[in-house]
């Protein structure tokens, strides 16, 4: 979700529910849905992800833990999507994106990915200078208390797994 609206949506098998986290796979090849233009009055592009990629939410934090991974299933790296906590809902999950995100490859240091966006958003008045600046506490704490590793580092997908199509009125709130 952005500005009120589905910014992106995608099919993920659930791996792990429990009340302490959920935990999505989404293989290589899957069919996303994303909107072509993040400030204006955007239309849904399909994309093809080229990269399997595991996310992990905990409920309350302001953010998701992607793991990257490379086509052999090795680690690429961590990617730390911050958002507004994760909603159940009776389709799945929703969250509202913050824009701002943190890239951790690994062996190397963190990288904070997006500062732009966030900044434009905040000049189009999308989201407000306080807002903006919790976003970017969020980031910092983040960096400095790491939620990497996530401890599903060495997790592999049962063969055979594959995702279903979108449903009708995924784009619907």
């Amino acid at each position: 979700m952005f500005r009120g609206r589905v910014w992106n949506a995608l099919s993920a098998l659930l791996v792990s529910d429990t009340p302490d986290e959920t935990v999505l796979w989404v293989p290589p090849g899957f069919t996303y849905a994303i909107g072509d233009d993040l400030f204006g009055d955007w239309t849904y592009r399909d994309r093809i992800a080229r990269r399997p990629q595991l996310r992990v939410t905990r409920p309350g934090d302001p953010y998701s833990v992607f793991l990257f991974q490379r086509a052999d299933g090795s680690l690429r790296g961590w990617y730390v999507n911050l958002e507004r906590p994760q909603v159940r809902t009776p389709r799945g999950f929703d969250y509202e994106d913050d824009l701002l995100d943190v890239w951790v490859p690994v062996g190397e240091e963190p990288e904070l990915l997006d500062e732009d966006e966030l900044d434009e958003a905040v000049r189009r008045g999308f989201v407000t200078p306080a807002r903006a600046e919790e976003i970017r506490a969020n980031a910092e704490r983040v960096v400095a208390d790491p939620p990497w590793p996530t401890g599903w580092e060495d997790w592999r997908p049962e063969a055979g797994w594959q995702l279903v199509a979108l449903p009708p009125g995924w784009d619907v709130i």
